[in-house]
């Protein structure tokens, strides 16, 4: 969870703590009890989802350093193809190997 995602969230269900506490002293300001559940059942959803959102960036990172090791594996095996190909070929036949490098 980031830093200011978990505060925020730490910082409603203390202030709906505090309301509750002293609902009596703040009920004649037209905070109601309604209000306060409704703010700690959304702080409790948003940290849910913020739980979630955790565990796919995780997910994330763990699928694009694999997608980032087969782009490794597929520029190593291109480049040695196309130096093996331009070695043995013409610069005029390279386009039927599907190389479209001018040099």
């Amino acid at each position: 969870m980031s830093k200011v995602y978990l505060e925020k969230v730490q910082k409603a269900h203390m202030l709906v703590a505090g309301m509750r506490k002293n609902y009596e002293l703040i009920k004649d300001l037209g905070i109601t009890s309604e209000q306060i559940d409704l703010l700690e059942r959304n702080a409790s959803e948003a940290a849910v989802y913020n739980e979630e959102l955790e565990k796919l960036r995780e997910e994330v990172s763990a699928k694009v350093s694999c997608a980032n090791k087969k782009m490794d594996e597929i520029k190593e095996i291109v480049t040695m193809a196309k130096k093996l190909i331009k070695r043995k070929f013409d610069q005029t036949e390279w386009r039927n190997f599907g190389i479209a490098d001018k040099r």
